[in-house]
């Protein structure tokens, strides 16, 4: 069940340093392996090489937990504040023209088409396989930015798709009442 929270919550004040330090420690522990696996090449003895690898491959997790550590609650008050703010603010879902709502159709129901196309009628597609990877990813990209054209009612009315008990109300009915 999805619950709108009030948009005037008491904002908290910004961590200050253990917040950017957590930020850095949380970032740089992403570096870690790649950077193992380049400082591994520059080595020759295997046992250094090995050792220089999985030090940078424990470090990785460490360094996340640390970072979690370091942020703390008053960190990930703040974080919750502003996810909070920016989806109230910014991306609350508003009402959309009918232009944008039949081009969201549009292009929600054409990625079907490829996709089965690949499936019954192959012979239709070119015999590259990247190729067919590329257009089925396209597709996809397609089909899930027709979810974001298409609006916030139209996620509720995907959403009653897997509700039993939902029901379908038009302006129509609603006037009568």
């Amino acid at each position: 069940m999805f619950i709108h929270r009030p948009t005037e919550m008491k904002a908290p004040e910004n961590p200050g340093f253990r917040f950017y330090l957590g930020l850095i420690i949380f970032i740089a522990s992403f570096f870690m392996l790649p950077t193992g696996l380049l400082l591994r090449e520059f080595i020759d003895s295997s046992f250094w090489k090995g050792f220089i690898l999985g030090v940078f491959w424990i470090s990785a997790p460490l360094m996340k937990i640390g970072s979690v550590a370091i942020l703390g609650k008053a960190s990930y008050a703040w974080i919750n504040y502003q996810m909070h703010y920016f989806y109230h603010k910014v991306a609350k879902p508003h009402q959309i023209t009918p232009l944008r709502y039949n081009i969201g159709l549009f292009l929600f129901v054409i990625p079907f088409l490829p996709n089965y196309m690949i499936s019954f009628m192959p012979h239709l597609f070119p015999i590259a396989l990247h190729t067919r990877y590329i257009i089925v990813i396209a597709s996809d990209v397609m089909f899930l930015a027709s979810l974001f054209v298409l609006g916030g009612d139209f996620w509720d009315k995907l959403r009653a798709l897997f509700i039993y008990k939902a029901k379908a109300r038009f302006e129509a009915e609603a006037r009568k009442d």
